[in-house]
């Protein structure tokens, strides 16, 4: 299961000329909404919130969000970016519980010295991100695929990668994750 991160968050006035304001302090704005939980527009710290994202390992996480006292669970939804800048502009939050069944996106991490690189082949990854369904108390931080056991042209599909119990993918079996192709010359 996904380690779940802490942050502080308050709620905030609404409109254009209060997100100003908000991010002239410091601040994220956020939304924080889901089934049975009535959509708050809230504000996080911006330092707070990006240490907490360069620790994950993707911004699809589980958020335990300390909203002026109660404690909501949430899934980080969407990070809006500043083009040029990078910036975090706005936040969304998906308030969940444990048997709550999300769509997800987790990266996927190859592990191992694969036998067909020593044999002068090139190990491509073509899937880097799998999208996933599960209860939130199954979702996995990443997938990892061991390919030690690849040889040149041998590939590893996504039906191979051995998800965690709980855990579906939404993508075909047939879809190649990773594959040792043979160098050129």
């Amino acid at each position: 299961m996904a380690t779940s991160h802490s942050l502080k968050a308050e709620k905030r006035a609404e409109g254009s000329t209060s997100l100003k304001q908000v991010r002239a302090q410091g601040l994220v704005p956020g939304v924080v909404y889901g089934p049975g939980f009535d959509a708050v527009s809230i504000k996080v710290d911006a330092r707070e919130f990006s240490r907490m994202l360069s620790t994950a390992a993707s911004e699809h996480i589980l958020v335990s969000l300390d909203l002026e006292g109660t404690e909501v669970k949430a899934l980080l939804k969407e990070v809006q970016h500043d083009a040029l800048s990078g910036e975090c502009l706005h936040i969304d939050f998906q308030a969940v519980t444990d048997t709550t069944t999300i769509h997800s996106i987790v990266p996927v991490i190859l592990t191992g010295d694969s036998a067909g690189v020593a044999q002068g082949g090139m190990l491509e990854q073509t899937v880097y991100d799998l999208a996933i369904v599960c209860q939130v108390k199954d979702l996995p931080e990443t997938i990892t695929a061991d390919v030690t056991n690849l040889n040149v042209e041998e590939t590893l599909t996504v039906a191979d990668l051995q998800l965690p119990a709980g855990v579906t993918t939404e993508l075909a079996g047939d879809v190649i994750v990773a594959i040792v192709a043979s160098s050129r010359v």
